[in-house]
Formats: structure tokens, sequence, C-alpha cells
């Protein structure tokens, strides 16, 4: 028997039995749906954390104050207060080529916003000159201020994009005055407030949330204003931010950098550094694993459910060739091989998880879109990969489960097959 005979026979024995032969590919449908679904969430959420840590900046190295030991316990004390914007300069010329940009964060708090007759309450950053190349985050409109506003303290600010929507509306902020309020004295009526002016010079363009958290509500004022106007913590910066040439040069960066910060802060054991270096790339391949953990165990679920499928197909196969096996003992008796028969199981159980497989696919993607219509924040991505994965098990389960019941009905002796009742 041709091929193409075997293939028209198992097309014809499914179209027979169409409830069950529903019934059958609905386990394979359903499985394939949500590996599919379950998959792309995860997949989706991976991305999202990724594009989230990759919005702050790319090929980043961020040096931050390690907390002091107190009474023996690591890490119990306050934060150290060594790092410096010498550090930040020694660095910038010491590792040379290895530093793309280089900048110095000081955290000023949360002030009261005052502009054109209208309040708002925002964080307020010192930053020094680098900040847009670190952060890959240019100016819409106006400029970002530069070394010389640095230098003599300028009382200038560059604002974020939903700042100026608060405090200007449509009106142009570059060149307006703002005022940074902040009281004290306990809140009574005597209580006194420090009111400092600051000359916008820029808007940053917008970039979002991350994590929650809306990046495009703040104040950033030159590092050293921050320090000698806001805070008066004038030795000291919060953190210092590299970005590296590139992501290849980032493990060599982050020591060279830690080589530098230990000899300048006379640390001889690099244990009891009082600074933490964090790698960008460490962070994303972390986040990586667990993400890939997470989709794997999703995937694994959806597999179960494919599983349970393949079983019913082995199921249904076996009573379709206990009752045809009449009709097998005559096909061998005017000359039918086994491996004949052994195709015709075989090519109905893989039709059947196929088509399975193909309807699973077009099932996953429609649960896909409903879920982005309810919720749309969360992200949704399939990938051919993913696809490709889910058909190609579709159709595994249809060989390994329809196996059997093919080679016991190629097995049937032609005789025993007539008489059975």
């Amino acid at each position: 028997m041709k091929f193409t005979d075997s293939f028209r026979e198992g097309l014809r024995s499914i179209a027979v039995n169409k409830l069950r032969s529903s019934l059958t590919m609905l386990g394979v449908i359903i499985g394939v749906a949500a590996v599919i679904a379950m998959v792309a969430v995860g997949t989706g959420a991976s991305k999202q954390v990724q594009d989230a840590i990759l919005s702050l900046g790319s090929n980043l190295i961020t040096i931050t104050p390690r907390a002091m030991t107190t009474d023996t316990l690591r890490g119990a004390g306050s934060q150290s207060m060594n790092l410096t914007l010498e550090d930040m300069n020694a660095i910038r010329s010491q590792l040379g080529d290895q530093v793309l940009a280089i900048e110095a964060e000081q955290n000023a708090g949360a002030w009261q916003l005052t502009a054109s007759g209208t309040n708002w309450n925002s964080r307020v950053t010192g930053v020094t000159t680098d900040y847009p190349i670190v952060r890959d985050w240019p100016v819409a409109s106006g400029v970002f201020f530069g070394d010389d506003e640095i230098r003599i303290y300028q009382q200038v600010a560059v604002i974020g994009s939903v700042t100026a929507q608060k405090l200007f509306g449509d009106a142009e902020p570059v060149g307006q005055t703002l005022q940074l309020r902040q009281a004290f004295g306990g809140g009574s009526r005597a209580s006194s407030a420090r009111i400092i002016s600051f000359k916008i010079v820029g808007v940053l363009e917008a970039k979002g949330a991350t994590f929650g958290f809306n990046r495009d509500d703040q104040v950033l004022v030159p590092t050293t204003t921050a320090q000698r106007v806001l805070t008066g913590r004038t030795s000291s910066v919060n953190s210092i931010v590299i970005k590296a040439t590139s992501a290849d040069a980032m493990q060599q960066a982050t020591r060279d950098v830690n080589e530098v910060l230990l000899s300048r802060h006379r640390i001889a054991d690099p244990e009891n550094a009082d600074f933490t270096i964090q790698n960008q790339n460490d962070t994303l391949n972390a986040l990586s694993s667990v993400s890939q953990t997470f989709t794997l165990l999703l995937g694994s679920i959806g597999g179960i459910s494919l599983l349970v499928g393949g079983i019913g197909i082995m199921n249904i196969m076996l009573v379709s060739v206990s009752e045809r096996t009449r009709e097998i003992g005559i096909r061998k008796a005017v000359g039918g091989r086994r491996r004949d028969i052994l195709s015709q199981f075989l090519i109905e159980a893989i039709t059947l998880t196929g088509t399975g497989g193909v309807l699973g696919i077009l099932l996953g993607w429609a649960i896909t879109l409903a879920v982005k219509q309810i919720q749309q924040g969360i992200p949704i991505a399939i990938t051919p990969g993913t696809v490709a994965v889910a058909v190609g098990v579709s159709v595994a389960i249809g060989i390994i489960f329809g196996l059997y019941p093919a080679m016991r009905a190629s097995r049937l002796h032609p005789i025993e097959a007539l008489r059975y009742e």
C-alpha cells in the first residue's frame, strides 16, 4: 500500500468518527494552547524586566557606599560616606578608554516645588554633566547643565516631563524660575521654610515608569549645588555610575574600578571595602536565570496537559484497534503487510495530534490576545521557537503514544482477527 493510500485511509477513519476524534484532539489542543500562552507570558515578563533595567542605561557599573559594621555585625550600621567627586574624577582619569561616561549622584530628598502659581512635590537629585550619556536620556528642550555650572554651584535645574506638565501645563518651562521649598520647625505656625530659587535650563525626554517608579517626575540639579545648598553634605555622594564602552569590557572595568577605589581609600583587604560595585550584566544574568526557570515551570504545566492528551490518544487508538480487528484481518488476508497496517494507524495518530497542535496554536494565540485586552500592562511575547516546540512535541506525542496501538494492530494474526467478534 502506498503512503498516500495509508494517509487517505487514516483520514477516512478520523472522518467516520468525528465526535470521538474531536474529543481525542481536545486534550492536545488544550495542552498546546497552555504551552503557547504560559510561555508567552513568561517570555514577555522576562523581556519587560530586562527592558526596565536597560531603560536605566546600558553597560552600567554602579558604585554605592557599603553599610558599616556595628557591634561586629557586618552591614548592620549606617552607610559609609566615603564616595566623593574626587573618586569619580580618579576613575575617569585612570580607566581612560574603558569608560565611555561617568557621573556622580547625590539624593537631595523630596521638596515642594512652586512655579507659575502651582505647587507640586517631587524628588531632587544632584548629578554631574555626563548624566544624559550614562542614562541614555537626552533633553527634549533646552540644554543640560555643564562643568561651569557645577564648578560654581550654579542654581540651575533640568526637570522631568511629568514635573514640567504639572507645574507649567502646555507652557514652555525652559527659562522659567522654579522654587524649592522645605518646611522645618515641627509644622507649627511658627515654623520656617527654606525657599531656594532655580532657573530651569532643560526638560528631559519622557521615559515612563520603571518598576512602578515614575522617572519623569524629578528635578536634576548640579551635584555641587545639591551638596552645598540643599543637603550640606559637601564631602560625599550617594553613588557613582559608570557607562562602560561595551558589554564585553564591563568585567575588566569592574575589576579596575575596584582596584582604584581600594587604593584611594587605603584599604588592603577587599573584604573590608567601604563600597560595593554592581555590574549590570550580573544583574541581567541573574534575572534572566530566574525568568528562564519561571518560564520553564509554566511550560512544564502546559506539558503535563500535553502528556494527558497523549494518553488519551493512546487510549482511543487502542479502542480503534479493537473495533477494527476484523477489518485488519481482512486486509491481511488479501495481502496487506504489517508495515501497511502500522503506517495506517500511526498516520491516524499523527494526524490527530498534528491537527490538534495547529488548533492549539490558534487557541493559544487567542488566549494571549484576550489577556492583552484584559490586562494591558501584561507583556505577551509569542516566539517562533515556542510555536515550533509546541507543534513538534504534539507530533512527537502522536508518534510515541500511537506507536504501541499501531504495532499491536500490525501484529494481529489474520485468522484470529477474522474470527474476532
